[in-house]
């Protein structure tokens, strides 16, 4: 399904097949098309009840439409509850939702799945709708869905988008703001995901700081993926890799325009408002030319330290139980003592972090899976040493000559002959 948003007097849509740009103008109640020469074409006329065009007009701000069925256009009106269905077999408008309070979601990204509608955040009232909400054609009324956690403080601009492939919402750098006089827009670094099937907000990470989400502003979805408009750069984002790629030639201007909509992977907008051309991003073609920029959020690892340290806890009046036993012969496991073997040559040279993942056999594995099986290794091998040799932290980790951010891994100074002894 694909949906555009619409400005003056109008509902308009954008014909899925020929692309044309048609429109039911509210003021002389035509179905008129768009020309060439950016003119509009009277095509037939179309019926509305008059109060629901009363109502309409006073209302109107801007619309979405969608196509729920072959012979329906769906609009939406923003900043309302407002649904309006125009049946084209019958050429006749008419609202069908029974919406009273509205004002509370301008701006709020609207989609379709499994046949149902739904609008996710906006603002409005001065304040945040944090709310995702779906519209039931039985009740005709706009029902809440609810989450088993909190999610983001704020869903408003910056990347918003439903991924049918992943049935999962994502959404992140986001306006925020405390309406304070003078106050600066703060903008959200944080990313999230809604899962639709375990009803639940995941917290993938912080935005990458090197994407100018502050600058630019200027972001689209075509289903798979985001695109950041920044002039001469196009920075095309995979939310479920976690990749950004980065489109830039010499000829090439990304500016945002109007009335944006997606056939395919490719992003169409009215430069220029009604009269400049229709811009066409063709994301995938523009990805096969495109640089690898780097990851678009950094994973946010909180829960496992949580767990990790609620684990320590429980497990502490264990370990000291352990501690204080009477010692037991040390048993270390084949890989364990591959490790230390290779620590004790070259008078103890250290281990760089990608030895180490070779020695382990995890050089093959991702970056997540590769941090995990060192750390659990170390640890293991330190714990069995204090506990037969009375040694802390046997196997350290100190930062690399070369390049201070990299670690390296070596045994205590001091330690070598008892570990030699030991395996």
């Amino acid at each position: 399904m694909e949906s555009a948003h619409a400005v003056m007097n109008s509902l308009e849509w954008i014909e899925p097949q020929t692309s044309v740009r048609k429109r039911l103008n509210l003021e002389n109640l035509f179905i008129e098309e768009q020309l060439p020469s950016t003119l509009w074409q009277k095509l037939s006329p179309f019926t509305v009840d008059g109060e629901e065009l009363k109502t309409l007009l006073y209302r109107y701000n801007n619309s979405r439409y969608f196509f729920p069925d072959k012979q329906t256009i769906r609009f939406t009106i923003q900043g309302t509850g407002f649904v309006y269905d125009y049946n084209t077999a019958t050429s006749q408008l008419k609202r069908i939702d029974q919406t009273i309070h509205s004002g509370h979601n301008f701006g709020a990204y609207q989609f379709y799945r499994n046949n149902i509608l739904y609008s996710v955040g906006g603002e409005g009232m001065w304040s945040y709708h944090r709310q995702i909400t779906y519209f039931d054609d039985k009740t005709r009324e706009w029902e809440i869905l609810r989450p088993k956690n909190q999610g983001p403080e704020a869903m408003s601009n910056g990347f918003q988008g439903y991924s049918d492939a992943e049935n999962a919402y994502f959404t992140g750098a986001g306006d925020h703001k405390n309406y304070l006089e003078h106050e600066k827009i703060e903008i959200q670094r944080s990313f999230y995901r809604f899962d639709f099937i375990a009803k639940k907000w995941d917290h993938l990470g912080e935005i990458n700081p090197n994407l100018p989400i502050t600058e630019h502003r200027i972001m689209y979805w075509n289903g798979a993926h985001f695109i950041l408009l920044a002039r001469d750069r196009l920075f095309i984002i995979n939310p479920v890799s976690n990749e950004v790629h980065l489109f830039r030639d010499n000829s090439s201007y990304f500016e945002g325009g109007d009335r944006p909509y997606v056939r395919h992977d490719t992003i169409f907008y009215f430069h220029n408002g009604d009269q400049g051309p229709v811009i066409s991003v063709p994301v995938n073609a523009l990805l096969k030319k495109a640089s690898y920029f780097g990851t678009f959020y950094e994973k946010d690892y909180s829960a496992y330290y949580y767990g990790a340290i609620a684990c320590l806890l429980l497990g502490l009046g264990a370990w000291l139980f352990i501690r204080n036993r009477s010692t037991k012969e040390i048993r270390l496991e084949a890989a364990e003592i591959k490790l230390l073997k290779r620590l004790l040559v070259e008078q103890n040279r250290p281990v760089s972090t990608q030895e180490l993942n070779k020695l382990l056999d995890c050089d093959t594995k991702s970056q997540e899976s590769q941090r995990r099986i060192r750390f659990m290794m170390i640890k293991q091998i330190n714990e069995k040493i204090e506990l037969h040799l009375d040694i802390h932290d046997c196997i350290e980790r100190i930062p690399s000559e070369e390049d201070k951010r990299l670690t390296n891994y070596r045994l205590k100074l001091g330690t070598e002959k008892k570990i030699k002894d030991l395996v």
